[in-house]
């Protein structure tokens, strides 16, 4: 009874992991259709959806219902295992030493037509499978050929992607790496149990390997989504930046309008006003942003940005970098300068405009502005330096 509940919790399993796999494969398709390169792992994980999706007993029995007993469905899901097998080994050795292997598919086509053999050959049966008492079905050698394959092909994919994984750079390219050697340490067990079954029909073997199929197929589909998280995150951290940025550039472009390089938004804000990429939009955030400040830069003075940053050190702890509060403060001072009709300066009398020497850089500076700029302590010390000069 014990067996039966543990067998059917990893059917249950394997099916929402074949759910995924599918989802993923799906997702995956386009990019795969384009590029070359991911073509392998694409098929890899097409071949082992197809294989799993026709070891779900109630996909059989859906089988079975709409064209009666038969053995091509099993049949058809091994030869699908081997293709899977070639397309693996393929993509590994693509990681790992940069090509294509042809041959490797040609070999497949090979072992499918022996399995095909073996399979015409056998005595008449219903099943592909080793039943608890009795020879395999269709025979011996049919499942020798199979599990030599599949044994043989998982075990060289997990030795060479967990001993290459550490070696890659391709942050991206190394989780996948893991994940797909580790899918393949699961499917390897599977078919070594699958072997200490053939010798000893324990009954816990058929009660556990749902379970290892399930951990298969939820390591393969987080292989091939690797890319699509990877993209999302990237997509999240420009969405977070323009996020923060907008404030700050919504007010600068408005000072000094004609410097955007797309209409500004009149009443909302979107992320997406444009239908610029994401990282485009970031970088011509960064650009509008940062002209705003080059044109501004001519109302406020040397002396005004040495008198904010005395200011700003006697208010901050020893040794913290002012040079963010002191923008955001200079801009305020600026942005009322020039609303107020104020003659700009000589650029050589003018406050400097600071950043990041590359575009994370001034991505990560621009934002501490934008934090800044938005603070009420630097509205309230650009407000009274305003008030102070005013005065004067």
């Amino acid at each position: 009874m014990v067996t039966q509940e543990l067998q059917d919790l990893g059917i249950g399993l394997e099916t929402a992991g074949v759910a995924a796999l599918w989802l993923a494969v799906t997702l995956r398709a386009p990019s795969a259709v384009r590029s070359r390169a991911q073509r392998p792992l694409w098929l890899a994980a097409l071949g082992a959806a197809s294989a799993l999706t026709l070891h779900l007993p109630w996909v059989t029995g859906l089988i079975f219902h709409a064209t009666g007993p038969t053995h091509v469905a099993a049949l058809i899901r091994n030869l699908f295992g081997i293709l899977t097998s070639a397309a693996v080994l393929d993509f590994v050795l693509l990681a790992v030493r940069g090509r294509h292997t042809p041959t490797l598919y040609g070999l497949a086509a090979l072992v499918m037509t022996a399995l095909v053999w073996c399979d015409l050959t056998a005595a008449p049966h219903l099943a592909h499978t080793i039943p608890p008492i009795g020879d395999p079905a269709p025979s011996l050698s049919y499942w020798m050929v199979l599990i030599t394959v599949n044994l043989t092909t998982n075990t060289v994919c997990a030795i060479a992607c967990w001993h290459y994984y550490r070696t890659i750079a391709d942050p991206s390219l190394r989780i996948g790496l893991l994940l797909f050697g580790t899918g393949g340490i699961f499917a390897g067990f599977y078919w070594l149990l699958s072997t200490a079954y053939i010798v000893h029909r324990n009954p816990w073997i058929p009660a556990i390997n749902p379970s290892l199929l399930a951990c298969y197929a939820l390591l393969r589909a987080g292989a091939i989504s690797v890319p699509l998280a990877s993209a999302a995150m990237l997509a999240l951290r420009h969405l977070q930046v323009l996020r923060r940025l907008r404030p700050l550039w919504r007010d600068l472009v408005a000072a000094v309008p004609g410097l955007t390089l797309h209409p500004i938004p009149q009443r909302r804000f979107k992320l997406r006003s444009t239908s610029a990429p994401l990282d485009v939009a970031v970088y011509r955030t960064v650009i509008e942003i940062r002209d705003a400040m080059l044109n501004l830069r001519a109302y406020v003075s040397v002396a005004t940005l040495d008198g904010l940053h005395a200011h700003l050190e006697e208010a901050s702890p020893q040794g913290a970098d002012i040079a963010p509060q002191a923008a955001a403060c200079w801009l305020h001072v600026a942005r009322h300068a020039k609303k107020c009709g104020v003659r700009p300066l000589r650029t050589e009398h003018t406050a400097p405009v600071l950043g990041g020497s590359d575009l994370p850089g001034e991505i990560e500076f621009l934002t501490e502005v934008a934090a800044a700029y938005a603070s009420p302590a630097i509205r309230a010390l650009a407000a009274r330096h305003l008030r102070s000069t005013t005065l004067h």
